[in-house]
């Protein structure tokens, strides 16, 4: 007989893995500060710093000047923060590369 906990688990990852960057902010699993320098900094994190949705220890003109050398814009970001962890699973599986931020 298969354990209750164990079909909770599998329940739960089902279920962070079908939702995007966005909706697991909104529900409280992603919502701690960033404590890297901007330079080290995914363009996830970049983003999300630098429109305020997350907290960090860097200053707002490094951040700002890391997302100007990056050209990243506010579409782009809400592109990458709308799209499912599954479909970034499976970008990286295929080993496709990000997309460049217009």
């Amino acid at each position: 007989m298969i354990k209750p906990r164990l079909i909770m688990l599998t329940g739960l990852c089902c279920v962070i893995v079908g939702c995007s960057s966005h909706q697991a902010q909104q529900m409280g699993i992603q919502g701690s500060s960033v404590n890297s320098y901007a330079r080290q900094m995914s363009n996830s994190q970049l983003c999300e710093t630098y429109l305020g949705k997350r907290a960090t220890n860097q200053t707002r003109v490094s951040i700002a000047a890391e997302w100007k050398h990056r050209k990243l814009s506010r579409a782009y970001c809400s592109k990458q923060e709308n799209e499912w962890y599954l479909t970034k699973f499976a970008k990286w599986l295929a080993n496709e590369k990000e997309a460049e931020p217009k």
